[in-house]
């Protein structure tokens, strides 16, 4: 049944509409931030004609400060001594929601908040 396969996906397309909603503004202060470097970087051709940037430049710039926070905030990786052998991890229980759902392994929202907060500055400097 082609109509009920296409409505599950329409239902699947509204909740991950939500999803992208909330982290896009999650993210909204970075994207000021950026917003306003960027402006900045665009206005210092008035100062001097050798300071003209391009969009090629200030995304290197926004690219830089989102590769600083990852390597920042990236967790730690343990990697076995030579000569060990890797102990086989048992998968761990899907936690569920209320409903019964598959619950969605996200970062809290101080995790979230601090990343955020260290974009920010990343862009910033």
């Amino acid at each position: 049944m082609l109509s009920v396969e296409i409505g599950e996906k329409m239902e699947v397309m509204k909740v991950t509409q939500v999803e992208i909603k909330d982290a896009s503004e999650a993210y909204r202060p970075a994207a000021n931030r950026g917003a306003l470097v960027f402006f900045l970087m665009n206005e210092l051709y008035m100062i001097h004609s050798f300071y003209r940037f391009s969009l090629d430049s200030f995304i290197i710039v926004i690219k830089r400060a989102i590769d600083i926070v990852a390597a920042e905030l990236a967790p730690k990786i343990k990697e076995p001594v030579s000569g060990e052998e890797e102990e086989e991890e048992e998968e761990p229980e899907a936690s569920v929601d209320e409903d019964g759902n598959p619950k969605k392994s996200g970062m809290s929202p101080g995790t979230l908040r601090a990343r955020v907060d260290a974009l920010t500055e990343s862009i910033t400097f």
